[in-house]
Order: C-alpha cells, then structure tokens, then sequence
C-alpha cells in the first residue's frame, strides 16, 4: 500500500528558525528513514545531523505542509524551499533520484563492495529474537484493509516523535 505523498517539514522546537523541507511518495517512510540515519549517526546532511546529536530527537518536530501528486513533488518542493528559505537544507535546489536506473555494472561494484561484511554478534542475536518472535507467520495486519483505503489528499495534522520533555 502506498504512503500519504506530499511536501513535509522538520522543525526545531529549541531553534524554529531551523527547519527543512523536503518531499516524498510516502512521506511516513521517509521520515522513519530520516529518524534511522540520525540515530546511527549516519545521517547525509551534516547540518541536521548535528543538530540532532546535539539536541536529541525530542527536538525535531515532523510535519505534512502538503499532500501531492507524484508528478508535482518536485516543483512543489522548490516553491516550499523558496518560500520557507530552510536553515537545514544543504541543497537549494529540488532533487531527486526517483526513477534513476543503475547499470547491472554498478550493480555488480556495489555487491563485490558488500561480499564478506558480517553482521555484528548483538545484531544477529537481535535478527535471531527477531525471527523467533515472529516465526514464519506473517504480520497481523496482512489481509486487513487498511483504515485510509481510498482516501484521498492530506488533512493539517503533524507527527511527532517523542514528547517534549
């Protein structure tokens, strides 16, 4: 099932002149993305990646500015980059690798790169619970329609992460 799509905002509660824009096809997923990378320390925008280590998730407020079409995202996203003049935005300029095609080559580089990487003691202990929790049944919500089938559009409302403090 695909995501809500649209143009959504982090915000700074300390900081709210810290913001970044950014789009997304399903704006959910991005955000667990995004909350992924900073956690681990691994974050691509070197800006927001301090910030966070500096001021923690309970800082960094989510937000849908608005639900769109696929086909609009980007220049969607321009307007909003423009409009807003985001402090976090490493790039003035929407991007993004939506549809881009990578050679079977590069395929091939990328594989070789990861040949013989092991996973971690704890992180096979954590796949091994992982599994044993779940078996080989699949999750619950499997065969249930999900509540926001065939609705359409974003209504105002934001996601937080934790409770401010």
């Amino acid at each position: 099932m695909p995501g809500i799509g649209g143009i959504y905002k982090i915000e700074s509660r300390k900081k709210p002149t810290r913001i970044y824009i950014g789009s997304s096809c399903n704006i959910s997923k991005r955000w667990k993305s995004h909350l992924n990378k900073l956690k681990n320390n691994k974050h691509r925008n070197s800006k927001l990646q301090r910030h966070y280590n500096k001021y923690g998730e309970v800082d960094l407020q989510f937000s849908i500015l608005l639900g769109c079409e696929k086909e609009d995202l980007l220049k969607t996203e321009q307007y909003f980059i423009d409009s807003y003049k985001p402090w976090f935005n490493v790039n003035i300029l929407a991007t993004s690798r939506l549809g881009t095609k990578i050679s079977e080559e590069a395929k091939e580089k990328i594989r070789k790169a990861n040949l013989g990487k092991k996973h971690s003691s704890e992180t096979k202990k954590k796949m091994s619970e992982a599994q044993k929790k779940i078996g080989n049944r699949p999750p619950k919500a499997w065969g249930k329609t999900p509540w926001n089938k065939g609705k359409h559009g974003v209504q105002d409302y934001s996601y937080r992460t934790k409770k401010p403090a």
